[in-house]
């Protein structure tokens, strides 16, 4: 009985390995070329920033004159313009009426996005080149390619500060 349950569940995994793996993609190829794209954008456009520990581009365009930093857990309202630097062509941009509200840190966006509010004050604008592992991976979930390295050209227009960030 132990045996039928083994040689079970080992034909189960494979035909899920199968299955998984049958579009056939080199996620490693793919996260390669991710990187290679984003090496060529950096030295084709002169950029200088060094990237953060986690591989972002913050670079700032405008200083913020807020008080202080924007920390995890604070609200904000930006507006942004959201491009692929594969293509360069625009796929996302906040509503010019509506600013897009959300809290640093949470899940409502990509942890790139979190991380660059942390380098910014009210008032500032900058560039955000998020590589793929702060943005979507190797999901295409999102309608984006796999390992798309995104750039947003965000501005912050309100912040509120946490209770616990006061």
């Amino acid at each position: 009985m132990k045996k039928i349950l083994f040689f079970t569940a080992l034909t189960a995994s494979l035909i899920i390995a199968l299955v998984s793996c049958k579009d056939g993609l080199d996620l490693d190829a793919l996260r390669a070329e991710e990187v290679a794209m984003l090496e060529e954008y950096i030295e084709k456009n002169g950029i200088e920033t060094t990237p953060t520990k986690t591989g972002m581009y913050y670079i700032e365009t405008v200083a913020g004159t807020g008080d202080s930093l924007i920390k995890v857990g604070d609200r904000v309202e930006i507006s942004y313009v959201g491009t692929l630097l594969s293509t360069e062509k625009e796929f996302d941009k906040s509503d010019p009426y509506e600013p897009y509200k959300f809290t640093v840190g949470s899940s409502d966006v990509i942890a790139g996005m979190s991380e660059g509010m942390t380098y910014m004050r009210l008032g500032g604008k900058a560039r955000l080149i998020i590589p793929s592992n702060l943005a979507y991976g190797a999901s295409n979930s999102s309608g984006l390619p796999r390992f798309s390295t995104l750039i947003f050209d965000v501005e912050v227009l309100k912040h509120t500060k946490s209770d616990s960030n006061k």
